[in-house]
């Protein structure tokens, strides 16, 4: 199913931004006989080496259903104040109603900022597609998702 997944986001997200990386995990637990896999895919809305925001999109097949969790999370580097995180978290929600918004605080010293970043995240989940039907439902909310992660990464 992941490899299913892969190349219908590979098709849909070719339009609205550039994959950086793919990346297949697979964890075997060595206390319970149970193995896990993910694919991570990290995208920029342009080829440009400069500063931008990066998506980490992650493909969780579900445990027991024929399904996959599809989870975003959209890193924006440089932000330095609260009011444009605020702004960002404003827009982005426009485009994805359930977005949430993370602020990560690094200080060295006291009162002293040496590190601010904003992070946006959203999830859904979408079944296997093994029937025209599933197949269509499961390209449209890829195609949707592609338009809107291209969107967020333009903000």
């Amino acid at each position: 199913m992941l490899q299913r997944m892969m190349e219908i986001l590979d098709q849909t997200l070719s339009g609205h931004g550039v994959i950086r990386d793919v990346i297949l995990r697979t964890e075997h637990s060595l206390l319970e006989d149970e193995e896990t896999r993910e694919i991570t895919v990290y995208v920029t809305a342009s080829a440009e080496e400069s500063e931008q925001p990066l998506a980490t999109v992650h493909l969780f097949p579900l445990p027991d259903a024929a399904a996959c969790e599809v989870e975003a999370q959209i890193d924006y580097p440089g932000a330095v104040e609260a009011e444009a995180a605020a702004r960002l978290w404003e827009r982005a929600r426009e485009i994805v109603p359930d977005v949430s918004l993370t602020e990560k605080r690094r200080c060295l010293n006291p009162g002293v900022l040496a590190e601010y970043g904003v992070t946006l995240d959203f999830h859904f989940v979408v079944e296997e597609p093994d029937t025209d039907e599933t197949n269509a439902h499961c390209r449209q909310a890829l195609d949707q998702f592609a338009a809107n992660l291209g969107r967020l990464l333009r903000l």
